[in-house]
């Protein structure tokens, strides 16, 4: 691993991921375009799911962490799905406008005040009656699998990075660390 990237931020287990992530990704698309040159060969090429990406994940991936009651639903390293959201101010808006950018996001679903520390690099945003947003529909929750004082954390990628338990903060703390995701900073709020 070059200098130059480890000071860019990334830490080295974060950069080592990427090979494992991508790699298999990498082949399936080979595979995808030999099979698509082969079709149109022959006369026709047909959209298939792996033409639009949709079924790639990273469940395996060194990055992804589950809490035990998560093994139904949405994993993580699977694509994050958007939700309807409100504002505080009673603004309708998507949580994927949320996502956009190059930081990772901490969704703090109904966790009754702050998490962790906020740090450069790492957006947190909670989510509740008396928080900054309101999950009004349940979208969030139901997609998410969601219960009171859970968190999420998604990649900058848009795929989920890991649930925790709001009461885990160690555990948060040391996955942050262990990517070396940001550094102590200030707190971003929409």
């Amino acid at each position: 691993m070059e200098n130059g990237s480890l000071a860019a931020g990334a830490g080295e287990e974060l950069l080592d991921s990427y090979e494992q992530e991508r790699r298999p990704v990498a082949e399936s698309l080979l595979h995808l375009s030999t099979r698509l040159l082969e079709s149109q060969k022959q006369g026709g090429i047909k959209r298939e799911r792996d033409v639009q990406q949709l079924d790639i994940h990273y469940t395996n991936s060194p990055l992804a962490h589950t809490l035990p009651e998560h093994q139904h639903g949405l994993q993580a390293g699977e694509r994050a799905p958007d939700a309807p959201l409100l504002g505080a101010g009673g603004q309708s808006l998507r949580l994927f406008q949320l996502l956009q950018g190059p930081d990772w996001n901490l969704l703090a679903y109904e966790t009754r005040g702050k998490v962790i520390d906020a740090r450069q690099g790492l957006r947190i945003h909670h989510i509740g009656e008396q928080d900054e947003l309101i999950d009004t529909m349940g979208h969030l929750r139901e997609s998410y699998h969601l219960a009171s004082g859970e968190c999420v954390l998604i990649r900058p990628d848009g795929y989920v990075g890991a649930f925790f338990h709001s009461n885990q903060i160690n555990d948060i703390e040391n996955y942050l660390s262990r990517f070396a995701i940001g550094i102590k900073d200030e707190y971003h709020y929409l």
